[in-house]
């Protein structure tokens, strides 16, 4: 039977179902030749492609200061970026959604802002607020009109820049007010707005001195941060990282909730051979609390003698540990502050007056040629040595004859001219100036700081004049920080160790030392050094330096003033000297750039930092006994009016405690009363000092005048006032006024001030 031909809708039906099954036949082949035969391969290409090792910086070690305190940290910071965009609002199927005015037939899109016009108007005042607490120079009223244009403009903008720079926690916080976290933006290019930052915990105070982060350069710093870099570093390290949708890279550890695959075996933070190391934390010997009170001491000196600038620097004797170093500079809005590349204790090399002698006794007491006695006499008040020299004059003194330890007290230029002269004069010049090299040291210290430092220079003395004047302070430029250092030498018996600013590295939670330098075993006899102390204790006791004489402590300093030009009005001043004087432990020295004062000016900074240093130091005992204040007087039993202690008001549990430490018989007032204070005795009258009991006024502000800040805040508290203070000493001023009535809420603000 004959076949009927194959029609040719039959022929096409075959056709397509041939390209059918050959498509889908094509397909599953590829789909096991991916999974299967090439998988390998582009697993290989996809895990390329959203996982790679990124580079990860290691966290920077942190600096603490010898009493404990953290000094520069890293934290995190960011920058604030808000969304004002307005975007169509969408349906499930991608659709615009669109909104029909019944009475108008008018379609309007509806759209989408990220912050809901209700809260963004219902807290807008309260971002701005915490803004205007970050940057104090920019008002709440600023930002709220900077983020109304913005949002207001017919096309805002999805990513708005409001302000840099901000704590984290005051970010985190903008970023949890109701309505406003979906506008806070994230990410800016791909990058988080969130970045670390080093943090100086006590602002610009040692500022110089732990380092200032160079403009031009986020990884350069200056100070302890520069010398110790590597240490703080560490070292940046690959981590695995996982690329996210939007293009940003997450680290991936074990504990990621981010899915891998099981064959993936690198899941660590890093990978052998570059591991992320973090940097080690180091001990700065900058004490905060004596950092603190020279810091606002020589402020307070600086503004009141309108210096130019000023430092000072505290030293232990044995070890060279610089437990203070503060150096103010005034800039173009009349502030005092630290500055990034001038150190004043450091950098700067001036002329150092008459705080130079001591150094040029010490040369030549090691010249064996002759021998000095504290008592030989030596003209004082005016004195032409020569024709080619000018007059030598010391101001304020007659023309008489004083033995050496009394020029020096003195601080005569004449007497210090008749010994060079004297011995020095005309051939041996030039050896008196290797003799004062030889003891100071001019070349560069080499601290562990990152600090410009230059040699000290002293000119050739090749006429009198010049021969003349380096004999009393001049034709030589030092740096603060080496004149203190020869001073420490002489409280070191002559033994002269190198400043250092760092104690040492903390190594698992143990702080490792450094080893103190030494840069001189002797510079001096100590024979020498000792006759030199004596004589600089006469400076302070009956010199030009007894403005800070004082019956607890000695001290050996010499004050210095050296005029900055020829002719010129201003000069530097300094008092540099050791304490206590019978054995020196600490050195310091203040220093006053251009004032219209005297050395003797810069004295009671030095005073106020000695005293701090007196407090703290409890192996130091300075209390007067009872013995030492008879001797001064000249009584042979003590008189109560020379020996009371005297407080305005105060616990008498803690006056009785006073007495007890001075070996005092104290006298109840009576049982009953927690508050004393003290009577004046009026000799007229016969009425003898006493204590009398003090009961603080009911439902009244008590009177805090002339109270210490820790008697004043109890006080005050024991009746339920809240109080803040500035300033430190006693109290001289209090706001409200005493006799006040005390309503809900009341605060009492002290200000405090030191009794000169």
């Amino acid at each position: 039977m004959r076949k009927k031909p194959m029609t040719s809708r039959a022929k096409m039906g075959i056709l397509y179902l041939a390209l059918v099954l050959g498509f889908w036949g094509a397909i599953l082949w590829n789909g096991v030749k991916v999974t299967w035969v090439d998988g390998d391969m582009w697993r290989k290409h996809a895990e390329e492609r959203t996982k790679n090792y990124m580079s990860k910086k290691a966290n920077r070690g942190n600096i603490y200061s010898s009493d404990g305190k953290i000094l520069a940290t890293t934290v995190p910071e960011c920058d604030l970026y808000l969304d004002f965009s307005r975007r169509p609002l969408k349906d499930r199927n991608n659709r615009i959604k669109i909104v029909e005015d019944t009475l108008t037939g008018r379609r309007d899109t509806i759209f989408f802002t990220p912050i809901h016009d209700t809260a963004y108007t219902k807290y807008l005042d309260s971002v701005c607020q915490i803004l205007h607490n970050v940057f104090p120079d920019s008002s709440a009223a600023a930002f709220k009109k900077k983020m109304e244009a913005n949002r207001n403009a017919k096309k805002p903008r999805g990513c708005i820049l409001i302000a840099r720079h901000i704590p984290y926690s005051d970010w985190d916080r903008i970023c949890h007010i109701p309505g406003w976290r979906r506008g806070v933006v994230k990410y800016v290019d791909g990058k988080s707005v969130i970045h670390n930052k080093r943090f100086h915990t006590y602002g610009n105070m040692a500022e110089s001195i732990i380092g200032f982060n160079i403009a031009y350069n986020d990884e350069d710093y200056t100070g302890l941060e520069g010398y110790y870099d590597s240490i703080l570093r560490g070292q940046d390290g690959l981590v695995l990282c996982r690329r996210l949708t939007w293009g940003s890279w997450i680290p991936v550890s074990q504990g990621s909730n981010i899915a891998v695959s099981e064959s993936d075996s690198l899941l660590t933070d890093s990978i052998p051979g570059h591991p992320v190391i973090d940097g080690m934390d180091i001990v700065a010997t900058i004490d905060t609390r004596l950092q603190d009170i020279a810091h606002y001491s020589l402020e307070h000196t600086l503004r009141q003698y309108g210096s130019s600038a000023g430092c000072a620097i505290l030293m232990e004797a044995a070890t060279g540990n610089v437990l203070v170093c503060s150096s103010l500079i005034r800039d173009t809005n009349g502030i005092y502050r630290e500055l990034p590349f001038r150190n004043v204790a450091i950098t700067d090399l001036y002329e150092p007056g008459s705080i130079f002698k001591p150094v040029i006794l010490t040369a030549m007491y090691n010249d064996p040629s002759f021998t000095l006695d504290t008592s030989m006499l030596l003209p004082v008040g005016k004195k032409r040595f020569s024709q080619n020299s000018n007059v030598v004059v010391d101001h304020g003194l007659l023309n008489a004859e004083f033995p050496l330890w009394k020029a020096v007290a003195v601080s005569s230029n004449v007497a210090f001219c008749e010994l060079g002269w004297r011995y020095y004069y005309p051939s041996r010049r030039d050896s008196l100036r290797q003799q004062v090299m030889a003891v100071f040291p001019y070349q560069k210290l080499g601290v562990d700081l990152r600090n410009r430092e230059y040699n000290c220079r002293t000119n050739p003395l090749t006429n009198d004049n010049d021969f003349l004047r380096f004999c009393y302070g001049y034709t030589s430029t030092v740096s603060p920080l080496r004149m203190a250092t020869f001073y420490n030498a002489l409280a070191n018996k002559g033994r002269m160790v190198k400043p250092r600013f760092c104690r040492g590295v903390v190594v698992d939670g143990v702080l490792k030392e450094f080893p103190s330098e030494v840069i001189s075993e002797s510079i001096c006899s100590e024979q020498t050094a000792c006759t030199l102390r004596d004589m600089l204790i006469g400076v302070v006791e009956g010199g030009t330096g007894d403005n800070i004489r004082n019956d607890t402590y000695s001290i050996a300093g010499k004050t210095g003033t050296a005029v900055t030009s020829p002719g010129a009005p201003t000069s530097n001043a300094t008092f540099v000297g050791f304490f206590p004087a019978d054995n020196p432990k600490y050195t310091c020295l203040v220093m006053l750039r251009d004032i219209y004062r005297f050395g003797r000016d810069a004295a009671p900074v030095f005073q106020d930092i000695a005293d701090c240093v007196v407090s703290l130091d409890k192996e130091l005992d300075c209390r007067p006994t009872i013995a030492h204040l008879s001797e001064k007087y000249n009584h042979k039993t003590p008189d109560f009016r020379h020996f009371t202690p005297t407080v305005s008001k105060a616990p008498q549990a803690e006056v009785r405690q006073l007495y007890k430490r001075l070996g005092l018989h104290y006298d109840f007032v009576t049982h009953r009363a927690k508050w004393c204070t003290f009577r004046d005795p009026v000799d007229s009258l016969g009425i003898a000092a006493a204590y009398e009991p003090y009961s603080p006024p009911h439902g009244q502000v008590p009177n805090c005048y002339g109270m210490t800040i820790k008697d004043a805040i109890l006080l005050c508290r024991s009746m339920g006032l809240d109080v803040s203070f500035e300033g430190y000493g006693k109290v001289y001023a209090q706001e409200p006024r005493r006799g006040t009535p005390i309503g809900k809420g009341t605060k009492v603000k002290l200000k405090l001030r030191t009794e000169k």
